[in-house]
């Protein structure tokens, strides 16, 4: 425990409700035998006023007491109705507490692997807005689970009946439509693709993105050697991090509304999209045709290795197979010499119609009182 830091004790109500938060959000995500958070079972009061939670690197799970721990213990407590600005704020809490769970979801990623990209702004707002996004899917069903061995059943239907606060929203719409657009571009839905990256590395994430894509239009039709999936992720990861780098300041703007915010972050996840697309174009025409030329030139190369390879047996061949080979030759004709037909027989077909018979030629004609005379031949 570094200098300043509060841990909450595990033996207490506030830390059982944490990890059973936590619990929740695993099963919700990983499911059975799935992933599991990288919590490290410590619950650090949250330092920072300006926060209400927060996941840190090592693991630890910070909470706001004041706003998050001690509204859901006086809750439990509580012998009246609540009101709604009290359900809310429980809703609110809960909402904290699954949020920062979810980021734990993932793996702690390493800068230095090949590959990776940095927590920069567009991985933020990438990142940020999909944990959002999974954590407003699921809150309802996570506040089920936890609520009753909590001692919070009978506050359970009031704070599933208020509207969720999005606490990001610019970073939210754009994860979401990412999210949706991967999925029509591959064979996830689109909550398999969000449960998916809720649960891979922030520096492997953009990577596991495109490879949807990838797999699906390149590897899956045989187009592209696996040898060249680097180089092919870096053209489709580019338009994702350009568009959503922009939505940092977006999400900051205090002069803009939820409703601009929200209509930024989905114009910046429809330019991502976009461009993804045409590089996606670009780099599947690129090994369409090349497959195409390949193909035609394969196809022109059998007979000309053959006829090589003839012509290379015969001038190989022993001088005494040569000389048979002369002597069983086809012989051409002799000057002068004519061409007898086998068997003596002439094989040009007959002429049509009234035309005369060939000379010599005799014709039958059926005789009433018997077999067939001859005839002496016509002449034309």
């Amino acid at each position: 425990m570094t200098d300043g830091e509060v841990q909450i004790p595990p033996q207490s109500w506030e830390y059982r409700l944490v990890a059973a938060v936590v619990y929740a959000v695993e099963q919700r995500a990983g499911g059975r035998g799935g992933p599991r958070t990288r919590w490290n079972g410590r619950v650090l009061e949250e330092s920072d006023p300006e926060n209400l939670g927060s996941a840190h690197a090592d693991g630890s799970l910070a909470v706001s007491v004041q706003q998050v721990l001690v509204p859901l213990r006086e809750a439990r407590d509580l012998d009246r109705p609540l009101t709604d600005d009290e359900a809310w704020m429980l809703r609110d809490a809960m909402d904290t507490l699954t949020h920062e769970a979810a980021h734990l979801m993932a793996p702690l990623g390493d800068t230095a692997e090949p590959e990776a990209y940095p927590y920069d702004d567009a991985a933020a707002a990438d990142d940020e807005g999909r944990v959002e996004h999974w954590t407003k899917r699921n809150l309802d069903l996570v506040i089920s689970d936890v609520f009753a061995d909590a001692g919070l059943d009978k506050v359970e239907a009031a704070v599933l009946a208020q509207q969720d606060l999005n606490a990001y929203a610019a970073f939210t719409p754009a994860a979401r439509h990412l999210d949706k657009a991967l999925a029509e571009r591959s064979d996830l839905t689109s909550a398999e693709v969000t449960q998916k990256l809720l649960c891979t590395a922030d520096s492997q994430r953009w990577n596991v993105e495109v490879d949807m894509v990838i797999d699906k239009h390149l590897v899956e039709p045989g187009l592209m050697p696996e040898a060249h999936r680097a180089e092919v992720r870096k053209q489709l990861v580019a338009p994702l991090r350009q568009s959503l780098s922009r939505l940092a300041a977006v999400e900051a703007d205090e002069s803009l509304g939820s409703d601009q915010k929200t209509a930024e972050g989905t114009k910046a996840a429809q330019n991502a999209v976009a461009g993804l697309d045409q590089e996606l174009n670009r780099v599947e025409r690129h090994y369409r045709i090349g497959i195409a030329q390949r193909a035609q030139q394969q196809s022109q190369r059998p007979a000309s290795r053959l006829n090589q390879d003839v012509r290379r047996a015969q001038d190989n061949l022993p001088p005494d197979l040569k000389r048979l080979r002369a002597l069983t030759a086809p012989q051409a004709p002799a000057a002068g010499a004519t061409k007898q037909s086998v068997g003596g027989t002439d094989h040009a077909l007959p002429a049509q119609g009234n035309a005369a018979r060939p000379r010599g030629q005799q014709a039958h004609r059926p005789h009433p009182d018997g077999p067939t005379r001859p005839q002496a031949p016509q002449r034309g």
